[in-house]
């Protein structure tokens, strides 16, 4: 009797753990941005800047939205509550290796618009105000933002599918970490930042989420070792 209440119990725990959790979805991504690197900047020395150049990394990324999805209302807006991963750069060759990801310090973010099938699947939402610091990281270099990158756009489900895009135009800073905020130089101006799906992962891999995720823009090429 004992050893049925404690396994009860247990399986209370995690139901009120699964409870909590929220609903996480895996998918590949083309990410394309476009840096300038100003004059006088640690990356150009010359006195003039640089034309805008393409950048590309590809790799998974995870959005974990909150699990009221699943809720018999069929609500048509939820909060996107975790955006991780990581993407590695495969484009220019002269900035190689480097990678990116959006793990620095998680914002925020909205699944606005939802539509569903006859069977509650999400057909069509729009994704809103996906928020997330980001760094870029290369051998001997950090680069990052001083401010979250948004990104927004109209999905075609959950996961997402392929050629749906999430973007955001806005220009945005990018430092070099030199080990103070406060005076780290000013390393590159990107702009154009696209999230292109690819493929979707299998089943397996669309788990329960129990912790939020963190994220944070920021772009590398060498991080300098610190003493």
């Amino acid at each position: 009797m004992r050893r049925a209440f404690l396994v009860g119990a247990l399986v209370l725990c995690v139901q009120a753990g699964v409870a909590r959790a929220g609903i996480s979805f895996t998918n590949e991504f083309v990410a394309d941005f476009q840096f300038s690197f100003p004059a006088g900047s640690p990356f150009n020395h010359t006195n003039v800047d640089t034309p805008y150049i393409p950048f590309e990394a590809v790799g998974a990324l995870t959005i974990t939205v909150d699990n009221s999805l699943n809720d018999p209302s069929k609500p048509t807006t939820v909060a996107i509550t975790g955006f991780s991963g990581s993407l590695e750069g495969v484009s220019p060759n002269a900035f190689l290796p480097y990678s990116i990801d959006p793990n620095v310090s998680f914002v925020g973010g909205s699944l606005t618009n939802i539509v569903r099938d006859g069977s509650g699947n999400v057909t069509s939402a729009d994704i809103t105000g996906l928020s997330a610091y980001w760094e870029m990281l290369a051998p001997g270099i950090r680069l990052y933002g001083s401010a979250p990158l948004v990104f927004n756009g109209s999905i075609s489900g959950l996961p997402l599918k392929t050629g749906d895009i999430i973007a955001g135009p806005d220009p945005f800073n990018v430092y070099l970490d030199l080990g103070n905020p406060n005076t780290d130089p000013l390393a590159a101006i990107g702009r154009n930042r696209t999230l292109t799906a690819t493929t979707v992962p299998e089943p397996a891999s669309l788990v329960m989420l129990a912790l939020g995720v963190p994220a944070f823009l920021a772009v590398a090429c060498v991080r300098r070792k610190r003493s």
